[in-house]
């Protein structure tokens, strides 16, 4: 089932939000509060320094380093699993689970945001954020299993998109 849909502060992706939910509506019980209220924590930023260094993007260390702190933040919040490996703990986290009931969480957000927080879940340099690329509006699809593994389904996916609607802020 879908438990919520987070989404940043700014206006772009407030409005993906609602559309998202709107298409949700009728297939999604309780879906009053599934749009929680914006989260400044994943607006958007440089996340994290570049590899390779991109010299055409000005101030680029300074807004790094204004904002890395807030990037981790958003991270840990959303994606962090904190596995416990004491045994009775195990055991009742393992009754607690179903799986036939998986719950999506859905993050509305920006680019490279995405593209660190997929290297950070994925357990890959940080600073490779920005070998990947993403389309607007398209779909990264992470699943992060009970037991802290995470694996990536897709990455940018715009299939849902015909060629004509497909955009990209940067370079190709």
């Amino acid at each position: 089932y879908i438990k919520a849909i987070h989404v940043s502060d700014l206006p772009r992706a407030k409005e993906t939000a609602q559309l998202i939910a709107e298409q949700l509506r009728n297939h999604v019980p309780n879906n009053e509060n599934l749009v929680r209220p914006p989260d400044p924590l994943l607006n958007e930023t440089l996340p994290a320094p570049m590899c390779p260094i991109r010299p055409d993007i000005i101030d680029a260390t300074q807004e790094i380093d204004a904002n890395q702190a807030r990037v981790e933040q958003a991270f840990q919040k959303y994606f962090f699993r904190d596995i416990d490996t004491d045994d009775d703990d195990e055991e009742e986290a393992d009754s607690d689970y179903d799986d036939e009931l998986d719950e999506f969480e859905i993050i509305v957000g920006h680019g490279n945001m995405i593209r660190y927080f997929f290297c950070r879940a994925l357990q890959l340099p940080p600073e490779a954020w920005l070998r990947f690329s993403t389309f607007n509006c398209s779909i990264t699809y992470l699943v992060i299993r009970p037991d802290g593994m995470v694996s990536a389904r897709t990455m940018g996916d715009v299939g849902h998109l015909s060629y004509d609607q497909t955009t990209f802020s940067g370079y190709h």
